[in-house]
C-alpha cells in the first residue's frame, strides 16, 4: 500500500511523499490516521538534527502522536479489532523513509504496546496530542502536593499549559508565567487560575496572589539559567520542589550550587510510559485535560512545510498544531 506522509528529507527540509506501507507484522496493527499533532519542540529539534538523545536519520517520517481507525490486524493481536478508534505513538516499518517516530503518515503500522483505544467521552482532537499532554501530567503528578497548594508553572507553551491543567486536576491552585500575550490569554481561559507576564516584578505579583503563602512546587518547562534564577526566591529552604519538564538540548542549563544551598528537591521525568499514558487518557475522558481549546492551527498536510517554517521562524502565534488527514 502507498500512502502520503510528511518527510524530513534533510536538515531543515520538509516535504510530502507517498511511502510504501507493508502489511502489519505479528503484534502490530495498521491504522488509518484521522489526526496527528506536532510536538513543536521535539520535532523542531529533530528536523535540524538537534535532538541529542537520538540522531535524526534522513529521510524519515516524524511525529509521535496520532489518532485513527484500526484497518488491519497482524498475527497474534488480541484486544483490538478493525474499526476501533485508537491513539498511537511510534510507527513500525522497515521500508524507507523510516519512522522517526512515524506518526505523520496517512497509514502506518504500530506495535500493539503503543496503541491506546479511546474510551467513551474522549475527543479525538485531544487524544491526537496525548503524548505532550502526558508530559504535563508527568510534571504535575510527580511532585508531592496537597489540594489547595500553589503550583507555579514557568512556560506558556503546550507543556506549560498541560502542566497547569494537570496540577488543577489534583486540586492545586495554579499560576502560569510566560511571555506571549495570546498564550497567556489561553492559559487564563483554559489552563491556569492566573496567568502572568514574566518580568522584574513577577515574584511580587505571585506573592500578592498567594498571600505570601508557601509555593511548594515550581514546574519549569523553560529550562534556562535566567528562568531558574527568577523563581528561586519563591521556594523555602528545604521545602521547595522543582519539576523539570520537557527536553532541553543545552547542557548545562541550571545551577546545581543554588539548588544545593536551598536544599531543594528536584524531579526529572521524561518518556512515554503506558501507565502514565493511561492515566492521562482517563483525565481526558473526565474532561480535566483538553487540547482542543488550545489548537491554533488545524490544517491539511499540504500545509506541513508552512507549519514547520512557522515553528522555526516564530512568524506568527501558535500553540496546538493539528494535521487533518
Amino acid at each position: 500500500m502507498k500512502a502520503p506522509a510528511i518527510i524530513f528529507s534533510a536538515p531543515g527540509q520538509v516535504g510530502i511523499e507517498d511511502i510504501v506501507m507493508p502489511d502489519p507484522g505479528p503484534g502490530e496493527v495498521q491504522i488509518h490516521t484521522r489526526y496527528s499533532s506536532i510536538s513543536s519542540g521535539t520535532e523542531g529539534w529533530a528536523l535540524h538534527n538537534r535532538f541529542t538523545w537520538a540522531p535524526t536519520i534522513y529521510p524519515c517520517v516524524p511525529g509521535y502522536q496520532r489518532v485513527g481507525t484500526v484497518s488491519a490486524l497482524g498475527a497474534d493481536v488480541v484486544g483490538l479489532q478493525e474499526g476501533d478508534t485508537v491513539m498511537a505513538t511510534s510507527g513500525c516499518w522497515k521500508t524507507t523513509p523510516v519512522p522517526f517516530w512515524g506518526a505523520h503518515a496517512a497509514v502506518g503500522n504500530t506495535a500493539v504496546g503503543n496503541v491506546y483505544p479511546l474510551p467513551e467521552g474522549v475527543d479525538p482532537v485531544d487524544a491526537a496530542a496525548m503524548v505532550v499532554i502526558q508530559v504535563g501530567y508527568n510534571a504535575a503528578y510527580r511532585a508531592a502536593l496537597q489540594p489547595g497548594d500553589w503550583v507555579v508553572v514557568y512556560g506558556d507553551g503546550v507543556i506549560g499549559q498541560f502542566g497547569a491543567q494537570a496540577a488543577r486536576s489534583r486540586g492545586a491552585r495554579t499560576i502560569l508565567v510566560g511571555h506571549r500575550d495570546e498564550r497567556l490569554a489561553a492559559a487564563a481561559q483554559h489552563s491556569a487560575d492566573h496567568a502572568l507576564h514574566d518580568g522584574p516584578d513577577t515574584v511580587e505579583q505571585i506573592r500578592a496572589l498567594t498571600g505570601d503563602m508557601h509555593v511548594p512546587v515550581i514546574i519549569d518547562t523553560v529550562q534556562q539559567r535566567s528562568c531558574q534564577e527568577s523563581y528561586l526566591p519563591l521556594l523555602r529552604q528545604g521545602k521547595g520542589q522543582i519539576v523539570y519538564s520537557g527536553f532541553s538540548p543545552e547542557e548545562p542549563w541550571a545551577s546545581m550550587t543554588a539548588l544545593h544551598r536551598l536544599e531543594l528537591t528536584t524531579h526529572y521525568i521524561q518518556g512515554i510510559q503506558r501507565d502514565r499514558m493511561e492515566a492521562t487518557l482517563a483525565l481526558l475522558a473526565e474532561q480535566k485535560l483538553a487540547m482542543a481549546p488550545l489548537v491554533t492551527h488545524r490544517v491539511a498536510i499540504d500545509q506541513a512545510q508552512a507549519m514547520y517554517r512557522m515553528i522555526d521562524e516564530r512568524s506568527e502565534p501558535f500553540l496546538g498544531i493539528l494535521f487533518e488527514w
